[in-house]
């Protein structure tokens, strides 16, 4: 987590809260998997460009509301349904997750939002339009 982690402990610590926050490095994906319905949140942070943000999608296909790195690619994915931060500003990232617990409607509406954002990541749905798009770039194609 870098510069941010130390700032985020700290707060967890001022807050009471430092035995129900988990700082968790990158974990295999079945791990991860087995993780996410024990989570309340999750924290997507990273300082460069994502192309996708698989594990943001695959927390809110589990229901989970969101905190991202407001890198490129990311608002792309999530749209509105994730609150952004400024990466590598633990000033920000603390302002969002302040966002995230003090406003229970907000939090509620991030949940329903994820799950309807991660259907448009559905493997039948990514397939398609990846068939339709090779159909599209063949057919323009000079014969």
């Amino acid at each position: 987590m870098g510069a941010e982690e130390e700032a985020l402990r700290e707060r967890a610590r001022s807050l009471g809260i430092q035995d129900r926050v988990a700082f968790v490095p990158f974990l295999p994906r079945q791990e991860l998997w087995q993780r996410l319905p024990k989570l309340d949140a999750l924290v997507f942070t990273t300082s460069g460009s994502e192309a996708l943000g698989l594990v943001a999608v695959e927390a809110q296909a589990h229901g989970l509301p969101l905190v991202y790195s407001n890198v490129a690619g990311m608002a792309e994915t999530l749209g509105q349904a994730g609150i952004p931060f400024t990466a590598g500003d633990p000033a920000s990232l603390a302002s969002a997750l302040d966002q995230l617990t003090r406003d229970v409607h907000r939090r509620k509406y991030l949940i329903r939002a994820g799950l309807v954002n991660s259907l448009l990541y559905d493997m039948t749905h990514t397939a398609r339009q990846v068939a339709n798009l090779t159909t599209k770039i063949v057919s323009a194609a000079p014969a």
